[in-house]
């Protein structure tokens, strides 16, 4: 049995949102290496391109610059043990997120038919049960 999530995000930061983070979602869009085993690498949240191993699909990562600031897109496939990471991440973006209140995306674990909203708490934190 394989512990693995399909990500997908859907939010818009601010255009007020500092190049550091904005530096920091870029980095972790780079994708691995074709010769890097992944395990050699590390781990990014948004680096996956291509068919997605078990959630189907493709997975994809998008940053897109708009007149109210910039758009992510992405679809990803996660493994359970670095969902800590993930929420690490989206924690670092959630006051960034112009549209609240509301999801930055969903996750969904690849054996289940709905995913989960992903929505920060009242600290703006991201947690996933």
């Amino acid at each position: 049995m394989a512990d693995l999530y399909a990500l997908e995000l859907d939010l818009t930061l601010a255009s007020s949102t500092p190049e550091p983070v904005l530096e920091l979602v870029r980095e972790h869009m780079t994708p691995y290496p074709d010769d890097c085993a992944y395990e050699d690498a590390a781990f990014r949240v948004l680096a996956e391109r291509g068919p997605a191993y078990r959630v189907g699909g493709d997975c994809t990562a998008a940053l897109t610059r708009t007149p109210e600031g910039w758009t992510l897109t992405a679809r990803q496939e996660i493994h359970a043990e670095v969902l800590e990471d993930v929420e690490q991440f989206l924690t670092t973006l959630t006051p960034h997120h112009t549209t609240a209140p509301g999801p930055l995306g969903s996750l969904r674990f690849y054996e289940d038919d709905a995913p989960t909203p992903i929505t920060p708490d009242p600290t703006g934190r991201i947690r996933f049960p």
